[in-house]
């Protein structure tokens, strides 16, 4: 009889994969570059780049894609993509903003309409996205360009291309503009979302089984992990934090736009990459995600106080993701 092979012990696959959670140097540097851009963004602007209001606004506006970010981790974590992100949180904004105006069963809290409806519509098209990449075997720059084109679609549909106003929300609008003892409500749930995320990923079998999967699928599958259950539920938690990005995005704009969250994407991928995640997979860090996009924040704060163009500020975020990617490499 033919012996068949035994499979990796599950422990020692586990502990092979938390070799990508580990502090890496790249999020050490992350930390001189953002020393590095205060002290030079003090010398530049003075008193309007350093004021207290300055950075909290800065937080306030990275905590969007920063919530993005902290799913896309995940994602590419199994070696995946979402281009689609961007394009579902204005799917998910006009959802909510829609079930707020048309359906009168949430009574006195109208907010609790537009944060189910935001959130739900969110998971849907994220468990569309992982059903078509686990199951279908679709394709993850594929399918999620289809989602792109698809949830942008179902923005401008539902909305009939006119944004939904969300002024008299004021419970919704404490999310995108509340403080909490002074420090900005977005920038409160961002860390929670980061910290849930980080739990998940260095504390939890879970976490171990995602990083397995972007290593080594094969390996991870015959070590007795449900590769497709895990890559279909990094899809569902992306669309989850797409859900939490567009309560805080309209409750800081008041409104339900269907054109919102344009590249939006690209940033959260671009926060991703320059914390340290590998976009081939097998190593994540949400750590270095959270100062990526910290980092992000304050380069494009600093450019828009010296008044540079639009044009500079694309060219610096291309050379940044460049730079960040030519580390990877190196340290591979």
């Amino acid at each position: 009889m033919t012996s068949v092979p035994e499979a990796p012990p599950a422990k020692q696959s586990a502990s092979s994969a938390t070799k990508g959670l580990s502090f890496n140097y790249q999020e050490y540097a992350l930390v001189g570059v953002i020393v590095l851009l205060i002290v030079v963004g003090g010398i530049l602007e003075g008193s309007s780049f350093l004021s207290k209001d300055n950075f909290f606004n800065v937080l306030r506006q990275g905590s969007v894609v920063g919530v993005l970010a902290i799913g896309m981790t995940f994602v590419i974590a199994t070696a995946g993509i979402d281009l689609s992100v961007g394009s579902m949180v204005a799917a998910s904004c006009v959802a909510g903003g829609w079930l707020m105006e048309n359906l009168g069963i949430f009574g006195t809290v109208p907010s609790l309409g537009f944060v189910i409806g935001a959130i739900g519509l969110g998971i849907v098209l994220g468990a569309v996205n992982g059903a078509a990449i686990s199951y279908g075997k679709v394709v993850p720059f594929i399918a999620t360009l289809a989602m792109l084109l698809i949830a942008r679609g179902i923005a401008l549909w539902i909305s009939d291309k006119t944004p939904i106003s969300l002024f008299d929300l004021k419970f919704l609008r404490w999310f995108g503009t509340g403080e909490v003892l002074s420090v900005p409500s977005s920038l409160i749930i961002f860390l929670a979302v980061a910290a849930v995320g980080w739990v998940l990923l260095n504390r939890t079998p879970y976490g171990r089984y995602v990083v397995a999967v972007g290593g080594n699928t094969e390996a991870a599958r015959i070590a007795g992990v449900k590769v497709n259950r895990i890559v279909f539920s990094v899809y569902v938690f992306s669309g989850i934090c797409v859900g939490i990005a567009a309560i805080l995005l309209c409750g800081r704009l008041a409104s339900a736009s269907p054109i919102v969250g344009q590249l939006y994407e690209l940033d959260a991928i671009a926060a991703v990459v320059i914390g340290g995640t590998s976009l081939a997979g097998g190593r994540a860090t949400i750590i270095g995600t959270v100062l990526g996009v910290i980092t992000f924040a304050l380069v494009f704060n600093l450019l828009t106080l010296m008044n540079l163009s639009v044009e500079i500020q694309q060219i610096t975020k291309g050379g940044i993701i460049l730079a960040a990617v030519l580390l990877q490499r190196r340290s591979n």
